[in-house]
């Protein structure tokens, strides 16, 4: 009974949300005349389910309701493509600001926001006139190129918090752009001068992901990267970061030094984020908030060549969380790191027991083909392929993901065909 209570006090601190009904929260927004916040989230994406878990449902979020009517769309579940059919999804999660009169977007935002950056982010999205305004509008649309060049333009009339919230949607908008040399080129000039905690670790982690797309012989990548690193570096101890933030630079320090195949130095920074996690894991409260952690322990401990320290973890989020798909999957991505094919079989064939559908179910098949090739089972390895394809043509047109599903056509013609059946046998 105590742990009941804890847990319902827990769950009350945050605001109320309405899931899984666009139709409903659209109706409350027109009738409360407030804006429609709409979290686009999936229960892999573990940014996302940080967000749920450490972020929205705490008290300083609760205090905007007064302002929004707070929504979340489960973009695996196919009730939700009519949401998505509205609203394109490519990053996980976005954040949707949404006009209820007009049903217009008024302003998106991509990746996490603690209740400091949220309040940026409603001043923006109440925002009426203004070059900055165009280019918000511009990116909600889609139209990331034009939007960059509208923030660069509108940002010499921006100062304070303002001017920073435009900076980091300038750094959005050139990355999805592929604009990657002025991406990383203003993140590690602007950096330094960012106040706000997870404001600059945002603007570091945009950068930092824009100088590793760089190509090696780009003009003063060498420099830019060697100083995004630096800053990026001394931003895992910032006081106040958001765990997910953190976990977040730590993972693209890591991909820097893969890139600069820099063996020893993947294997220490590995380290380092698995400790960090482990010590993040200890503090949360429930089950659902430590498993947040678990895809980085993942990454983490087969970066530092130590699964057997997240293998436990993973077991003890399959075992508080028996409907979750998740830890199986992640653990048959440990067993087959560790050559135990065999358990990663089984661990994969669990996760899509209990997987009830979307388009991480096509993942799945994907991982379960993989450990069939590395048991050189061809006939298990073409099943996968193929009950991934036809899935995947199942599902709403928003949620297909065509390019997956095109790369895993081209994979199965090129598998030897199957054997002629024996004579007398069909």
């Amino acid at each position: 009974m105590t742990s009941l209570l804890v847990a319902l006090a827990l769950a009350a601190t945050g605001p109320a949300v309405i899931e899984d009904d666009y139709a409903r929260a659209l109706a409350e927004a027109k009738k409360t005349k407030k804006l429609l916040f709409v979290d686009a989230w999936a229960p892999w994406c573990h940014t996302c389910v940080f967000m749920r878990e450490h972020v929205i449902n705490q008290p300083a979020f609760a205090a905007f309701g007064k302002d929004v009517v707070f929504a979340a769309i489960d973009t695996e579940k196919t009730s939700n493509a009519p949401f998505l059919e509205k609203f394109t999804v490519n990053v996980w999660p976005t954040l949707f600001f949404i006009d209820p009169a007009s049903e217009a977007l008024v302003f998106k935002w991509v990746g996490s926001a603690d209740a400091a950056q949220m309040k940026g982010l409603l001043e923006a999205a109440r925002r009426k006139d203004g070059v900055v305004r165009e280019a918000d509008a511009l990116f909600a649309s889609g139209r990331s190129q034009e939007a960059a060049e509208k923030y660069v333009a509108g940002l010499k009339g921006e100062q304070g918090d303002a001017a920073v919230r435009a900076t980091l949607s300038m750094l959005n908008a050139l990355s999805a752009a592929k604009q990657h040399e002025p991406c990383a080129r203003t993140a590690n000039e602007q950096a330094p001068s960012i106040r706000g905690v997870s404001d600059r670790i945002n603007a570091l982690t945009w950068g930092l992901s824009c100088a590793l797309e760089l190509p090696k012989d780009a003009k003063d990548r060498d420099g830019t990267l060697t100083s995004l690193v630096k800053q990026a570096t001394a931003a895992l101890s910032l006081d106040g970061a958001l765990a997910d933030d953190v976990s977040g630079l730590y993972e693209l320090l890591v991909e820097e030094r893969k890139a600069a195949q820099d063996d020893a130095g993947v294997v220490a920074l590995g380290k380092a984020w698995l400790t960090f996690l482990e010590a993040a894991a200890a503090k949360a409260k429930t089950p659902a908030a430590r498993a947040v952690f678990d895809p980085h322990r993942l990454l983490a401990a087969m970066a530092s060549k130590q699964l057997d320290r997240v293998i436990p973890a993973l077991e003890q989020s399959e075992k508080e969380l028996p409907s979750d798909f998740n830890p199986p999957a992640r653990l048959a991505l440990a067993h087959k790191e560790q050559g135990q094919l065999d358990l990663a079989a089984a661990d994969i064939a669990r996760a899509l027991t209990k997987n009830t559908g979307g388009p991480r179910r096509v993942r799945l098949f994907d991982v379960q083909a993989s450990i069939f090739a590395a048991k050189g089972d061809v006939t298990g390895q073409r099943k996968a392929l193929a009950d991934a394809i036809a899935y995947g043509r199942t599902l709403p047109a928003p949620q297909q993901p065509t390019k997956k599903l095109a790369a895993l056509e081209e994979q199965l013609a090129k598998l030897a065909p199957p054997p002629p059946p024996a004579p007398g046998k069909k």
